[in-house]
């Protein structure tokens, strides 16, 4: 019985792999119509895609939100303080003047 399974089993990988090998042949005498249809299969999805993201868009009323942020003017105090603060620390550390030796020399 185990014999018999993997006889099928090996008749199928093997003519599956005819089946794989032939499928470059058959396109290739048939290149002129493989290509008309990637071409109208191409054609196809840019329309769709076309449709959905510009067609679609236009139709649809934008939702307005209720929902309205207000500027936090304690919270732009403490992050414009922060980089004042890094800015500084910047400035001093390209103000110090070392000489350094050419370790290449």
């Amino acid at each position: 019985m185990k014999k018999f399974f993997k006889k099928h089993f090996y008749n199928f990988k093997e003519s599956s792999g005819l089946y794989i090998k032939k499928i470059p042949w058959i396109l290739g005498k048939n290149a002129f119509l493989c290509i008309l249809v990637f071409i109208l299969i191409d054609i196809l999805i840019g329309g769709l895609l076309f449709y959905k993201y510009v067609l679609l868009i236009d139709a649809q009323e934008p939702e307005i939100s209720s929902v309205y942020s207000k500027f936090q003017e304690n919270i732009y105090r403490s992050v414009a303080e922060e980089w004042q603060n890094r800015e500084n620390i910047f400035k001093n550390l390209l103000s110090l003047d070392k000489n350094y030796t050419d370790p290449f020399k």
